[in-house]
This record gives C-alpha cells, sequence and structure tokens, in this order.
C-alpha cells in the first residue's frame, strides 16, 4: 500500500476547481471531512479527497498522463469517482481510460446528468432544459467547445474502449457483461439514486464518471448515520450506571459479552447483534459486565482460567478490540465511543491506529477526535472507566443526535 495513502472512503478526481468544490460540497454537508487537493500527495486526514486536476483545458494525451501522478491517492479507496463537467466539456474519454487503468478497475458507469440544473441524459444524448448540448451555448464553449450530445461519440473521440448505453433499470444486468463504458440514462434525481443503489452492494465497485449530480446522489447513499457504536470494558460502578441510563431509553441496544465466549473466540453472534442493531438506526451498547457487582468475582473468574488479574483484562481487551473492528468493516456508526483505557487501546490496535487528534469534547471527561492513519475516519469519544456522571453516556447520546446531525 501506498505510504501516504489513508484508506480513504472517497476519491474524486475533477478537472477544475470549481467542478472540485460541486463535487464535495454534498458529502461535507451531509456529515463528511472533505478536502480539495490542488497537488499530491495529499497527507491530510479527511474523509473524502477531492482532487483538481485542472485538465479540462489540455489536449487529451496530456490530461491522461497527469491522472497518471495520483495513483497513490486513489489506492484502495472506497469509491472512485471521476468528475466530468454535465455538458461533456474538457476530457472524458481520455481520463476515463486513464482512470480504468490506474485503478484496474473492469468497468465505468457514466451519468453525466445533473436534473436539479437541468442537464439530463436520455438515449445516451446529453441534454440541457431538454434541448441537445450541441444546440446550446456550449457548443461554441471558447475553450472546450462540445461537438456532440452524443456521449458515446464524445468517449470515442478519446477512447477505443466499448460503450452500451443502458436505463437505470437495465444497469445491474449490464454490470454483469464485459462492456467496459456504461452510459446510463437519468432524467431525475431518484434515478441518480438508483444507480449507486446497484452499485453499491456488488463485490466490485465500478469507476463513478459523473457531474455534481452523480456525487450528490453518492453523497446521499453514504450520508452520516446517527448512531452511536459503544464498546465499554470498565467494570467500575459509574460505568455500570451509565450503561443502565442509556439501556432505559428508547434506541438503545445493549449487547453483553459472555467471558466464556471470550474465551471461545465465538463472534459471529455478538457481530450479528451489533449488525442488526446498527441496521435499525438503534444505537449500540457493547459491555462485558452485567452489574456493579460482577467486579467482585473477578477474582473467581482468575481463578477458574488460570490467569492473573491482567492477563484477564488483556484477554478481554483484545476481543473487544477485534470485535470493534469487524463491527466497523461491515457498518458505519455516526461515532465509536469506547470506554476504559484498555479497551481504547484494543480498539487502536485492531484498527492499526497511528495515533489520535483530538477535537475537542463532548461531556465532562469525554474527548473526541479522529484516530491516525487508519481505515476508520469517523469521530471517536474516549472515557477513562471511573469518570463522569450516570448521565455521560446519555449526553454523548444527545451529541450523537442533536449536534452531529446540524
Amino acid at each position: 500500500m501506498k505510504e501516504n495513502n489513508l484508506n480513504r472512503e472517497v476519491v474524486v478526481i475533477a478537472d477544475d476547481l470549481t467542478g472540485a468544490n460541486d463535487a464535495g460540497v454534498s458529502l461535507a454537508i451531509r456529515g463528511k471531512k472533505v478536502s480539495v487537493a490542488f497537488r499530491t500527495p495529499f497527507t491530510g486526514d479527511t474523509d473524502a479527497l477531492v482532487i483538481n486536476s485542472d485538465s479540462r483545458a489540455m489536449v487529451a494525451s496530456e490530461a491522461a498522463e497527469k491522472l497518471a501522478l495520483y495513483a497513490a491517492e486513489i489506492d484502495a479507496a472506497a469509491w472512485l469517482v471521476k468528475k466530468i463537467d454535465s455538458t461533456l466539456r474538457g476530457n472524458p474519454g481520455a481520463e476515463v481510460e486513464a482512470l480504468l487503468t490506474i485503478s484496474g478497475k473492469r468497468q465505468a458507469i457514466i451519468a453525466p446528468a445533473f436534473p436539479a440544473a437541468g442537464r439530463t441524459t436520455q438515449g445516451g444524448v446529453c441534454l440541457v432544459k431538454g434541448i441537445p448540448v450541441t444546440e446550446t451555448e456550449f457548443a461554441s464553449d471558447p475553450k472546450t467547445p462540445v461537438r456532440h450530445a452524443q456521449v458515446a461519440k464524445v468517449l470515442a473521440e478519446q477512447t477505443a474502449l466499448n460503450s452500451v448505453v443502458v436505463t437505470p433499470a437495465q444497469l445491474a444486468a449490464a454490470l454483469q457483461g464485459d462492456t467496459p463504458l456504461l452510459i446510463v440514462d437519468a432524467r431525475t434525481d431518484a434515478e441518480l439514486d438508483q444507480i449507486i443503489d446497484a452499485v453499491s452492494d456488488g463485490d466490485e465497485r465500478p469507476l463513478l464518471v459523473g457531474s455534481a449530480g452523480l456525487c450528490d446522489a453518492l453523497a446521499r447513499r453514504l450520508a452520516r448515520p446517527r448512531q452511536l457504536l459503544a464498546v465499554i470494558g470498565s467494570m467500575s460502578e459509574i460505568a455500570q450506571q451509565q450503561i443502565q441510563r442509556a439501556g432505559e431509553v428508547a434506541g438503545v441496544s445493549r449487547v453483553l459479552i459472555d467471558i466464556d465466549d471470550v474465551f471461545r473466540h465465538e463472534m459471529a453472534g455478538y457481530l450479528q447483534q451489533i449488525a442488526t442493531a446498527l441496521a435499525a438506526g438503534q444505537h449500540c451498547v457493547v459491555h462485558t459486565c452485567t452489574d456493579g457487582q460482577a467486579r467482585h468475582q473477578i477474582d473467581s473468574v482468575c481463578q477458574q482460567r488460570g490467569l492473573s488479574r491482567a492477563a484477564l483484562g488483556e484477554t478481554i481487551s483484545a476481543f473487544l478490540g477485534v470485535l470493534t473492528r469487524k463491527a466497523l468493516e461491515s457498518h458505519t456508526p455516526a461515532a465509536l465511543y469506547v470506554s476504559g483505557g484498555d479497551v481504547a487501546m484494543a480498539v487502536a490496535s485492531a484498527l492499526d491506529a497511528q495515533g489520535f487528534a483530538i477535537s475537542g469534547q463532548v461531556a465532562q471527561c469525554v474527548p473526541f477526535g479522529r484516530f491516525l492513519g487508519c481505515r476508520w475516519q469517523g469521530p471517536v469519544m474516549t472515557k477513562a472507566g471511573g469518570f463522569g456522571t450516570e448521565t455521560t453516556l446519555l449526553e454523548v447520546l444527545h451529541f450523537i443526535e442533536e449536534k452531529m446531525s446540524d
């Protein structure tokens, strides 16, 4: 893996600055941390990286060569997007072919429609307020005039890759075929959403090629959820009170870890419980202690297992760390909350975090920030096990539901 890659959720390559900003703004509005880069490598902490290649007015071969410079930035991106102009100006054919080569992706979905701005695609023809783009002012653009209204003809000027025109309803079947360029009609935002839905669940995500309309649809799909995944390993009395109070609130699901399962390495059932809770829009609190009295049974458990207190704690923490990592691999809650120093470090280790960037404080004794250098780039909140009041976890839930949704 490239040294400067931070496993970003989204990487967008745009060919001018205003297009780059248009591509990123909807992701930012929906809770993502978005950065627009003028040059690379870019090592900043960001959910979505938008790179301005400034290549719209270049000749096609130069534009393709410039995109090759971004190979390290797109490596391991969960979503790769080529932002193009909704009226097909620039070098879409050359740049799409270049990105397919660089990324190793088999297919590109090309959907230039931007319905909110009156730009639609019907029968593979780019329309501006119902008129073919070649009959509008864009045909005489002083820098990058548009010579064809048919998307396929625009692409064919710069690439020999085969293309086919499909509707959103036909897209799923086309993704099973061998045609590398899939031009998809769209007249509404709902049809753009349908395009994103068609590619979201596949094993291999194609290159997305579109204007701000398709970027907006992707942002709607990736909108930051409002659920909290809380992992609490502390057995302190105040931690148990916090769990109890949170569990009394509607929309909170509790997952109790059986210590015997820790030693049997049985994790699948807990992952299913977590997945079910998050998928239902609930907060999920994972904990290892039933009540404040359980801490007095530690010596008995240690004697049964032939372990010291420290070894028992390390085993439980390591289990919770791996459980958290696997849960985050399949679901993306609004934030992660870890209580107990050993558990917090075990989670960080399981995620291969290189550090922690502090952003502020959610509640008393609850700093929040982000792990550095790992795939999980959502907000992280930490709390020492014995700190806070019985309402601390409730305050965190309030922060997730109210302030993070603003």
